[in-house]
This record gives structure tokens, C-alpha cells and sequence, in this order.
């Protein structure tokens, strides 16, 4: 997928998605829907579920377009559809990888220099140290109570 593909993709990042796991399920090794469905829930760890009525669809545009292939295998009695990566695909796929590659770089780098901010932030919250500004706010606060005091002091006498 070319970076304008990508791009025209933004209205549904889902599809974008799905499309972008099961080629890349596919290129590891050709599967069924199923097995590509219960692969990417596992590999996401949850985040996505794709049902047969999103990996069904994805799997018949993708083959549409030549970068897959569909053979059939009986298993255990069944038919299934097995589906694998064309030469077609494979070059879509690098593609893909490239644009995933460049944004997971830049992800890792934003959560990265998130982490450390927090962190950060964590560790001066549970510091003993207390920050500087709030130094220099009590330093400024006890030169005006002693300068109070003095007024104070000054005025007894009279």
C-alpha cells in the first residue's frame, strides 16, 4: 500500500488495520478466516476483535485486488478456505511495513518522552525534596513576616 493509500485509508483506520494484520499474518504463514480472526485478537492482545463480519469482507477485497489467493482444504471433514499471500501482496505489504515502521518509530519516541515526563513528575510528588519555586515562595513569605515583625516591633516601642 503506497503512502497515499495509506492516506485515503485515514476514514476508516479499522480497515486500515485489519488489511495491514492479515497481510502480515499471511506473509508468516497462509490461514483461514477464522485462525486470522482468533491470531490478530491474540496478537492485540484484545484491543482488536475482528468477527467474520469484518475479516470476511477484508479477505474478499483483498483477493479482489490480487494480493491474495484462496485454495481449499478439507480439514477434520470441513471445508476451508485457506488464504495466502501473493507476490502481489508481498510488495504491498513492504510497503505498509515502511509507513508502519516510520509511525511506530515515531510512537515509541512520543510514549518514550511520555514516560519520562511522568516519571519525572511521580518521582518530584514523592520526593522529600521540595521543588524550588515552592522554596523561594516560602523564602519570599518569611521576608515579609519578618518584615511585618519588625513593623510590629518598631510600633511597640513607641
Amino acid at each position: 500500500m503506497s503512502r497515499e493509500q495509506a492516506a485515503g485509508s485515514r476514514e476508516d483506520p479499522f480497515k486500515y488495520r485489519l488489511r495491514f494484520l492479515i497481510l502480515s499474518l499471511l506473509a508468516v504463514k497462509p490461514s483461514h478466516g477464522y485462525e486470522l480472526s482468533r491470531r490478530i485478537e491474540e496478537i492485540t492482545r484484545g484491543f482488536i476483535r475482528a468477527g467474520p463480519g469484518s475479516v470476511y469482507p477484508t479477505l474478499r477485497e483483498l483477493k479482489e485486488e490480487g494480493l491474495i489467493e484462496e485454495t481449499t482444504l478439507v480439514e477434520s471433514g470441513r471445508v476451508r478456505k485457506v488464504y495466502r499471500l501473493t507476490r502481489k501482496g508481498a510488495i504491498d505489504l513492504v510497503n505498509s511495513l515502511d509507513i508502519f515502521q516510520d509511525i511506530a518509530a515515531s510512537l515509541l519516541e512520543l510514549t518514550a518522552e511520555a514516560r519520562r515526563s511522568i516519571v519525572a513528575k511521580l518521582r518530584d510528588e514523592r520526593s522529600d525534596c521540595v521543588p524550588r519555586q515552592v522554596v523561594e515562595r516560602l523564602e519570599a513569605l518569611a521576608r515579609i513576616i519578618d518584615e511585618y515583625l519588625t513593623l510590629l516591633r518598631e510600633r511597640e516601642q513607641c
